[in-house]
C-alpha cells in the first residue's frame, strides 16, 4: 500500500518527539520548513498537523507556531506568551537558554522574590530569535532553588515554552503572573546581545510568576527591540 503523503510528516514529527530531539512546550518546525524538507505541499503539513493535533500531540498556537504536547499537558500555559511584531501581529520565537546556572540572591532579586538575601535562586538567560540569527528578546529569569532544583543541569533540555518542562519535569505548575511593562532605552551589555546600539529604545517587561500551592516562583525581566517586538494582552473575552 503506498504511504499516504502526510503519514511522511506525521512520522517525521513523532520521530524527533520520540529521541528526544523536541519535547513538550517546543516549537515544531514551520509549515513551510515542513514542506520544504520533505517535498510535500503546505497543504499536505496542515493536514498531517490538524490529525497530530487532534491527537493531543500538537497544539497549534494561531500566529505563534505549533508546540509539542500530550494528553495531560495543560495547554492554557500557552497563553502566558503574546509577543509579536513591532505592529502587533502575531510571531514565531524560538528561544536558546546560553546561560543557566545556581546563585545565591542579591538583594534586589530576594526582595522580587520575597525570600532571603543568600538564599539559592537558579539564573536562567535566554534569548529569542524569529530568524535564528539575530535575536530580538533577552530574557533574564531568576527561579527560587527548591521549586526548580536542577534546572541549572546543562543535561535538562529547555523548550521554546520554558513553563512546560517546569511543569512535567519539576511538579511546579505556573498559575498566574503579574507583568509591568515599560519603555526604556538600553545599556551596553543588552545592546551587544541584541545587535543594537546602546541607547537605543527597548521594550522591557518584568514579570512576576505564581505556582499552584508554591506562591511566587519567578521574576523575570524581559527585553525586546523596540523596533522589531511588540507585547499583547487580551482582557476579558472579545467574543462575548
Amino acid at each position: 500500500m503506498t504511504q499516504k503523503l502526510y503519514q511522511k510528516v506525521i512520522d517525521l514529527i513523532n520521530n524527533q518527539i520520540n529521541s528526544g530531539e523536541l519535547i513538550i512546550g517546543d516549537l515544531i518546525p514551520s509549515e513551510s520548513q515542513l514542506s520544504k524538507k520533505l517535498n510535500v505541499s503546505i497543504g499536505t503539513v496542515r493536514k498531517a498537523i490538524d490529525k497530530l493535533e487532534n491527537r493531543k500531540v500538537l497544539y497549534r498556537h494561531h500566529g505563534k507556531g505549533t508546540y509539542v504536547s500530550d494528553h495531560g499537558f495543560d495547554n492554557s500555559i500557552f497563553n502566558f506568551f503574546s509577543y509579536g511584531k513591532q505592529d502587533g501581529s502575531s510571531i514565531r520565537i524560538y528561544k536558546t537558554t546560553p546561560i543557566r546556572l545556581k546563585e545565591k540572591a542579591s538583594a534586589e532579586i530576594a526582595f522580587q522574590l520575597g525570600i532571603n538575601q543568600g538564599d539559592d535562586v537558579i539564573y536562567l538567560e535566554r534569548l529569542g530569535y524569529i530568524d535564528k540569527k539575530s535575536p530580538i528578546i533577552v530574557e533574564k529569569s531568576w527561579w527560587v532553588a527548591e521549586a526548580v532544583e536542577g534546572l541549572q543541569d546543562p543535561s535538562v533540555h529547555i523548550p521554546d515554552l520554558l513553563y512546560a518542562v517546569i511543569f512535567k519535569q519539576f511538579n511546579t505548575q505556573i498559575t498566574s503572573s503579574q507583568e509591568v511593562l515599560t519603555a526604556g532605552i538600553t545599556n551596553a551589555e543588552i545592546a551587544e546581545k541584541l545587535h543594537i546600539n546602546k541607547g537605543d529604545p527597548v521594550v522591557i517587561l518584568n514579570r512576576h510568576s505564581y505556582a499552584k500551592g508554591k506562591g511566587l516562583v519567578e521574576f523575570r525581566i524581559t527585553t525586546g527591540r523596540a523596533d522589531m517586538f511588540s507585547y499583547t494582552t487580551t482582557i476579558g473575552n472579545p467574543d462575548a
